[in-house]
């Protein structure tokens, strides 16, 4: 692929050529920018005889008609910016500080796998606020919080819900913890591990958790980049979430939509 369709590519680009290029079931990433990944068996067509590629050359030979691509960005109430998730992935490879966003998006996946929904809690209160850090299990099965240097009999199960989003542009994986998970599973974490162990009870928690799969909701996320091993990745943590207002959310589109139009 990369020797024959490559190599007729470079030859075609010389000068001011215009080349169109149409794929089907290729996957776009991100890495110093946007690629494109694609292999042998993704169809891949080279300035390809179709209506819809005539208005993309047209617009490649006439500077005026040249497309401008931005980020697909909305502000809300006029305090989060509404984005999707290719120009997140965009922003933070320009400009990797921490935003602040919603996100329009279906559940794609919840990874459950050996209770990786929840953690062990630190239970006591801290400044008028619950503690909530991961403590270490002892020999004597008491429990460590590393943040209050103290040991407990007793502790909380919090949620850490590692989550797939998806979007028309794209996938982003998040972090969901406890205040999202209630509000989303519609359980505390205690309640929905009691689930596991009542035999009279047929609704398992990954029952319950993947029932949220396919479901469209509006997320408040954090974006950030974190150092691990030398290695700088994009962190994303799940701040708020809100079930959608599809009126406002058809409102909102048809007036993009007009606006284009005009």
């Amino acid at each position: 692929m990369s020797e024959q369709r490559g190599l007729e590519l470079k030859n075609m680009l010389t000068g001011d050529s215009v080349v169109i290029l149409a794929l089907r079931n290729a996957r776009v990433g991100y890495f110093n920018g946007k690629v494109i990944n694609i292999k042998v068996a993704i169809t891949l067509h080279i300035n390809p005889p179709f209506l819809e590629a005539e208005p993309l050359t047209l617009r490649g030979k006439d500077p005026l008609l040249a497309p401008v691509f931005l980020p697909a960005t909305i502000h809300i109430d006029g305090k989060y910016t509404r984005m999707t998730i290719s120009s997140i992935c965009e922003w933070m490879s320009v400009k990797p500080e921490t935003i602040q966003t919603t996100l329009l998006v279906a559940l794609r996946f919840v990874n459950v796998i050996d209770k990786t929904f929840c953690y062990v809690a630190c239970p006591l209160i801290v400044n008028g606020k619950p503690c909530k850090t991961k403590c270490t299990q002892k020999v004597d099965d008491s429990w460590f919080c590393p943040r209050c240097e103290m040991t407990m009999k007793e502790s909380n199960y919090n949620y850490l819900l590692p989550v797939k989003l998806q979007d028309a542009t794209g996938t982003l994986w998040a972090t969901a913890f406890d205040d999202v998970g209630i509000r989303l599973i519609k359980k505390t974490t205690k309640e929905l591990c009691a689930l596991e162990n009542d035999a009279t009870i047929t609704k398992t928690p990954f029952f319950v958790i993947n029932k949220l799969v396919s479901h469209h909701y509006s997320f408040t996320l954090l974006v950030f980049t974190d150092t691990y091993n030398s290695e700088s990745k994009m962190k994303v943590t799940i701040n708020k979430v809100s079930f959608v207002d599809y009126k406002f959310e058809c409102d909102a589109l048809l007036a993009k939509i007009g606006h284009l139009h005009t």
